[in-house]
């Protein structure tokens, strides 16, 4: 099968190497998401969910309570700071990305795994969504 190791040492050290790359991509998109987290500003739409966190409930309008938990670890952490809202659902982003890729390599190999990191990177959903704090982020390790 694809996903099982070779007995073949080159072939092996092939494998591991491109899932090497593949966590490195992961890393460092997560790096940049940090990054631009502390550089834009909060959307509206976070500012509220910001506010559920502030006020714990076991529901809210149109949402159960996980972003409001989410923010509120990563602004017990980094304080009231975009940084702070924003930090948990980086992070999310970051768990359901090394799945999805450990997920992949199984199934594929080192080399698949890296064009699933590198096509996780481009997606606008993983872009974009993995950086705000909506519910978006801790969907994606829920992904099918």
């Amino acid at each position: 099968m694809a996903g099982e190791k070779s007995t073949y040492p080159a072939l092996r050290e092939d494998s591991d190497r491109y899932w090497r790359l593949a966590l490195a991509v992961v890393l460092t998109a997560t790096l940049v998401r940090l990054v631009f987290a502390g550089l834009i500003p909060l959307l509206p739409v976070e500012t509220y969910y910001w506010e559920w966190s502030r006020r714990p409930a076991p529901s809210y309008y149109d949402h159960p309570p996980g972003i409001a938990a989410v923010i509120a670890f990563g602004t017990a952490l980094f304080g009231n700071t975009r940084i702070g809202v924003r930090f948990g659902a980086v992070l999310l982003g970051l768990v359901g990305s090394v799945a999805g890729i450990a997920l992949t390599r199984r199934l594929g190999g080192g080399r698949a795994a890296l064009v699933a990191a590198l096509a996780l990177i481009v997606m606008p959903m993983a872009a974009a969504g993995l950086l705000l704090a909506t519910p978006d982020a801790p969907l994606l390790g829920r992904s099918p």
